[in-house]
């Protein structure tokens, strides 16, 4: 946003805003940053300006959100871990599947989707001794049983049904703030067009807003 005077304006407001939509940060919205730097990369390349800071500040803009989005998902990631290894600590599976079933009831409505998903993620990763198979793959011993119970746990704990249920609040919300984040791209990109052409920017003069005469 040209609005902000400095660099370090423009940083804290990115990643103020990427805070803001974490619960949007799903695969489809990481694989759309993935698309629209490609595309607006090709598009500067093919003029031959990309390295023009007349010409690439969009570009620039979203790198920077993409690393704010990296680094808002990674802080999640640290979080689901840390309460996969509270579950894992526990010596017996009754244990085990008592406190996930506490974690899980205070769980925070965004949170519930993602933690299913890195659950499912770790196992995954076990490649085939998920199936009996120890010839290849990691090999994790004991815990490799613990972590296909939790697994086994997490589905029997959070049903579609109830991830649905406990999952509404932060849907619903995650859906105002797409419409939100799509009115923001446009006017930033109007305001960043702006200045490349003028050379400065007053927002309220340069962009015409809803329900205000020019």
């Amino acid at each position: 946003d040209p609005s902000h005077t400095t660099e370090e304006d423009t940083a804290v407001a990115l990643t103020d805003a990427v805070r803001d939509m974490r619960p949007m940060l799903d695969d489809a919205f990481v694989a759309y940053l993935k698309y629209a730097i490609a595309e607006e990369e090709g598009k500067l390349a093919r003029s031959g300006v990309v390295d023009d800071p007349e010409y690439n500040r969009w570009l620039f803009v979203l790198k920077i959100v993409q690393e704010g989005v990296y680094a808002e998902l990674s802080h999640g990631v640290k979080r689901y871990i840390d309460h996969i290894l509270y579950v894992l600590r526990m010596k017996s599976k009754t244990e085990r599947k008592e406190l996930l079933k506490q974690l899980i009831d205070v769980m925070p409505t965004m949170d519930v989707r993602p933690f299913v998903k890195v659950v499912n993620n770790i196992v995954s990763s076990l490649g085939t001794t998920v199936k009996g198979d120890f010839t290849d793959g990691v090999i994790l011993g004991e815990m490799t049983n613990q972590l296909l119970q939790l697994q086994r746990d997490v589905g029997e704990l959070l049903p579609p049904e109830r991830i649905n249920e406990l999952s509404k609040d932060a849907d619903a919300w995650a859906a105002t703030q797409r419409e939100r984040l799509l009115e923001r791209r446009n006017l930033t990109r109007q305001r960043i067009e702006a200045a490349r052409q003028t050379g400065d920017i007053d927002p309220d003069k340069v962009i015409k807003k809803p329900g205000v005469e020019a």
